[in-house]
């Protein structure tokens, strides 16, 4: 298919061309009306309408350009008006459910400039990652996408077990060789932290073994908090998390460090687990559709009733339920999963 620019350039000349042949069409006409003889009159009749023929087919073939042209522009807009809309959508998502997991952690944000978390639920189904993604969003904090972002899957086969395996993929992702030492990444992620946000998730905590979580938190975390006090970072403007990702919520029992219950006198040196994820309850979803009506389909907030039932049908799952209002939206959950989850 010619290129727009060709098409451009292809409907310039035949509007050049156009305008000739109508003002020859006209000349015609003019000289038709003043002609005396009928020879000369009918010769010129045969030539109007040759000319008014190819006027016809001057106008088709613009339409046909025009078309061609305009097709992707109206597809670009359409795109543009389809991506703005999701992003409203996108917004809205973010205010369902998870309130009690991310008060806690946006009250310790805005006090402490560091600290470690635990992220946990029954299955991947209840959104630990979309909840990850919520936490680390630039409203809670600030220039967190700009800075640096080192997501570790313990899942790999060559992590599950073997904790030098997870040293040396720490180290890589941190600019150092292979068989740095943990206090070396100690000091790498301290130097880099002085300059901008550092977010740091283990993704798939739950299928590493319970001694390389303690090696984690007793090697790395332990001796990180304490070069923290000791070159008294906490004037530092940037964060410092830590996030550990279980799927299967099992590392609450392994007896690991894990503070369960925060209150006034934790410090953001005890490693914190965040509330368990529990299901949407049908007050959160009623609630959340009343106050976001303005950024769904009339389709969604006109019956109320008829959607929370149909959302209940999802049991709350956090995920299910966010990928059936995607659909309802006439959004595709999988097609934006990539845009929405950074981490």
């Amino acid at each position: 298919m010619p290129s727009l620019k060709r098409l451009e350039a292809k409907c310039e000349d035949l509007e050049d061309e156009y305008e000739e042949v109508r003002k020859k069409l006209k000349w015609l006409k003019k000289e038709r009306a003043i002609k005396a003889d009928s020879e000369g009159k009918y010769e010129l009749e045969q030539r109007i309408e040759d000319y008014e023929a190819k006027l016809k087919e001057i106008e088709e073939e613009l339409d046909e350009l025009e078309k061609q042209i305009n097709q992707p522009k109206r597809a670009e807009n359409s795109d543009l008006e389809k991506s703005q809309t999701f992003d409203l959508l996108y917004k809205s998502l973010l205010k369902l459910g998870y309130w009690e997991q991310q008060n806690v952690f946006e009250e310790i944000a805005g006090k402490y400039s560091h600290g470690v978390f635990l992220i946990q639920g029954r299955s991947k189904d209840y959104g630990q990652r979309w909840l990850l993604n919520r936490l680390a969003s630039p409203s809670i904090i600030p220039k967190i996408l700009e800075g640096k972002n080192i997501v570790i899957d313990l899942n790999r086969t060559s992590s599950r077990t073997d904790i030098l395996a997870i040293w040396d993929e720490f180290a890589g992702r941190v600019g150092l060789p292979e068989k740095s030492l943990p206090s070396q990444i100690t000091e790498k992620i301290c130097d880099l932290w002085k300059s901008q946000n550092v977010l740091i998730a283990f993704n798939n905590a739950d299928e590493t073994i319970k001694e390389n979580l303690c090696d984690l938190l007793n090697d790395f975390w332990a001796s990180l908090t304490q070069r923290i006090l000791e070159e008294k970072h906490q004037q530092n403007p940037y964060k410092l998390i830590i996030f550990l990702i279980d799927y299967q919520g099992v590392i609450s029992q392994w007896n690991v460090g894990f503070i369960e219950n925060y209150n006034s006198d934790w410090q953001p040196n005890l490693p914190l687990g965040l509330p368990a994820i529990n299901p949407f309850l049908e007050k959160d979803m009623r609630d959340w559709l009343n106050h976001h009506s303005d950024s769904l389909p009339l389709t969604m907030s006109a019956n109320k009733t008829e959607t929370v039932k149909v959302l209940l049908e999802k049991q709350g799952i956090p995920m299910p339920t966010l990928r059936k209002i995607c659909d309802l939206c006439g959004c595709n959950w999988f097609e934006q999963e990539n845009k929405w989850l950074r981490f």
